[in-house]
């Protein structure tokens, strides 16, 4: 072990958080009556500052702010929806044109216009609004110019005078959740194919590292609890009258809860979505899939949020392998991360509370020892201050190794400051058979290295940097809250709002894709 570094007047002293701030804090007023005062306990340690490195430097500038979005009218939106041609050819391929039987009601109108219906729920928020406009002569004239651009004019002669009822759409809407699997993997790809033809997921346009990837070259995955109708029970009895009332509950909703503690009730929804840098109506939403909120046996089709996000964003990283990051929330563990890093990616999420620092390995030359830790995310040399303080004192990254082509390997060749010389070391920041055998050090137990080790940690400019790419999954929870009145999904049933959010991101991409057309 090197003895403790000397303090000086420049140099921060390796105290707790309580004893450095004392001298500047008045001192706290005594906890109020009926309250026990506990306070949080502090750590038995410290972190010390972060080092200037290949993650970045405290005087880097931050990222530029991009234009204000210009406002988008409804009419702008489902224009660009009926001039898609990703839209039409998946619809076509996917949907039943006819009814599968010789008895039952004919659909009324081709399965793309259907398809187009599920998606403009999205604009005008409910199937009714959408019926009232589609049955307008402005819209439906949208709809022709549309279906004459995408499949020629003898198509577009052959819609009926008027538009499709709500009535018809409940109608086919059980045809289409027949065949709801091939269809979310057929707008998956097809929304894939329209992110590479606007320069997305890193075919085209500017190329970033791996510590600060373009924008375009990021994927950001988020759940979120979409709210079906206010009612929770099946059946309510008026107090006052005795009168029964039975109503339609939502068979897959459950109370669940989203990030800082709030409880929400409904179901929940995974997108997978990117975006340009500095562009805005640039978004495109690449994968989503209903995930499993409740005991496996109750539903046991669906992944839990964590197990879809992976799967999710290999399905995405296996048809476009320019991507380099993905970035969630804290959802995401070390063990979920280790498949995506196998295959080429970095995966950038904040660090979890309550991890304890963790020995990776020990330098020695014969004339001095280190000994190294995993703490705040990334390698540190736990030292003993002259206070008699653990003090964990991240080392700088000088080099970003990647290596292998099949199964990637990634490394951080780290710089250790010595008295007698400064050191250099490799370290594994991916998970390794060793790691799940032995555990680190040769003690006992498993080591979960993704976990306790990042790829770019976030305490780091870079880091930062990559937290902020995460605001595009809020933003499109966000906008598809708001697509609807009262931000209730309207739909009962995962799979019923599964469609809907997949008409959804079908308006979404469109309106990305015609905007790109537009200003090529």
């Amino acid at each position: 072990m090197t003895s403790p570094p000397k303090t000086s007047s420049n140099q921060p002293q390796a105290a707790t958080p309580k004893a450095a701030n004392s001298a500047a804090l008045p001192p706290k007023a005594p906890a109020a009556a009926g309250k026990s005062g506990k306070s949080k306990k502090a750590k038995p340690y410290a972190i010390g500052p972060t080092p200037d490195d290949v993650c970045g430097s405290a005087a880097d500038k931050p990222e530029p702010r991009g234009p204000q979005a210009p406002r988008i009218t409804p009419d702008q939106r489902f224009t660009a929806l009926a001039h898609n041609q990703q839209l039409y050819q998946v619809a076509l391929a996917v949907l039943p044109e006819k009814h599968d039987g010789s008895n039952g009601r004919p659909p009324g109108f081709p399965p793309y216009v259907y398809l187009i219906f599920a998606a403009s729920i999205s604009i005008f928020g409910s199937a009714r609004s959408t019926q009232a406009h589609l049955r307008r002569s402005l819209y439906r004239e949208y709809l022709k110019q549309g279906v004459t651009e995408c499949l020629g004019p003898q198509e577009a002669d052959r819609l009926p005078d008027t538009g499709p009822t709500s009535s018809q759409w409940y109608y086919y809407r059980l045809k289409m959740l027949g065949v709801l699997s091939g269809l979310r993997e057929a707008s998956r790809d097809a929304r894939i194919a329209q992110a590479f033809g606007v320069g997305l997921l890193g075919t085209a346009g500017p190329r970033g590292t791996w510590i600060r990837p373009n924008r375009s070259q990021v994927i950001h995955g988020d759940g979120t609890v979409m709210k079906p109708t206010d009612q929770t029970e099946p059946v309510t009895v008026d107090e006052e009258t005795g009168e029964i009332r039975n109503h339609y509950v939502d068979p897959d909703a459950s109370i669940q809860t989203e990030g800082g503690g709030r409880q929400v009730y409904g179901s929940k929804y995974l997108t997978i979505v990117t975006r340009l840098a500095r562009m805005p109506h640039s978004r495109m939403i690449l994968n989503i899939d209903a995930v499993r909120h409740r005991a496996k046996p109750l539903d046991p089709e669906k992944f839990n949020e964590a197990a879809a996000a992976v799967k999710m964003a290999m399905e995405v990283l296996a048809a476009a392998p320019g991507i380099k990051a993905v970035t969630y929330d804290t959802a995401l563990r070390g063990v979920h991360s280790a498949p995506f890093i196998r295959q080429g990616g970095v995966v950038f999420t904040r660090r979890h509370d309550g991890i304890k620092p963790h020995e990776v390995a020990e330098c020695s030359d014969g004339k001095c020892t280190h000994s190294l830790y995993a703490a705040a995310g990334r390698v540190c040399e736990r030292r003993i201050t002259v206070e008699g303080n653990t003090l964990y004192s991240p080392l700088p990254v000088r080099e970003f190794e990647v290596r292998g082509n099949g199964k990637v390997r990634f490394y951080h060749v780290i710089e250790i400051p010595c008295s007698s010389g400064e050191h250099t070391m490799r370290i594994r920041v991916y998970a390794t058979e060793e790691d799940r055998e032995i555990g680190a050090g040769g003690q006992g137990g498993k080591f979960n290295r993704t976990e306790h080790l990042r790829q770019v940690p976030p305490e780091t400019p870079a880091g930062r940097r990559l937290l902020g790419f995460r605001q595009d999954s809020k933003s499109t929870n966000s906008r598809l809250d708001q697509a609807f009145p009262h931000e209730r999904l309207p739909a009962y049933g995962s799979k019923a709002g599964l469609l809907i959010v997949i008409g959804f991101a079908w308006a979404q991409n469109a309106l990305t894709h015609l905007l790109h057309r537009l200003t090529k």
